[in-house]
């Protein structure tokens, strides 16, 4: 039973990261009046679980796990892997908004997760940091991409492995 329970565990670690592509898309858009960075990241679930998983070193299940407990571990990931700093370091602090499973992808067997969070930004985005390294400590080949808005001004950033941090706005 116990060689059994093992094999399980291990066919299900395999399949958390079976997708051939290792992406995550963000949106995000500065809000002067609440001047904060709202941000829309999709990632699929079965990466998100490994990220999970690895950092809380137990389960962690979009489907099984409490919400609360789920969520409370996605922020304390988002803190460390996607995190924003002015010029003199100082940190925007992560605000948990909530998640959304992708519609489209639900019904494939790969589907994604929106998680929506927004980060003070008192002073705007003029030379803030932001580094997005999700994922990079789980695959070599992970590409991280950012639609930026602010205003009538749009710019795409792409992280990479050795480039996770971009300044915002210079």
């Amino acid at each position: 039973m116990r060689v059994l329970s093992a094999f399980l565990y291990f066919l299900a670690a395999a399949c958390l990261h079976a997708h051939s592509v290792h992406r995550s898309t963000a949106e995000a858009e500065y809000n002067p009046q609440t001047k904060k960075l709202e941000v829309s990241l999709t990632v699929f679930v079965s990466d998100l679980e490994l990220a999970l998983v690895r950092q809380s070193e137990r389960e962690m299940r979009i489907d099984q796990t409490p919400a609360a407990e789920f969520d409370a571990q996605i922020r304390t990931y988002l803190v460390k892997n996607f995190v924003v700093t002015d010029a003199a370091g100082k940190l925007a602090k992560v605000e948990w908004v909530g998640r959304e499973m992708d519609e489209e992808s639900a019904k494939s067997g790969d589907p994604a997760v929106v998680l929506f969070f927004e980060m003070g930004m008192p002073d705007g985005l003029r030379g803030q940091k932001l580094k997005n390294a999700v994922f990079q400590d789980l695959f070599k080949d992970q590409i991280n991409l950012l639609h930026l808005r602010e205003g009538g001004q749009k710019v795409e950033l792409r992280f990479v492995r050795d480039e996770v941090v971009k300044i915002l706005k210079g």
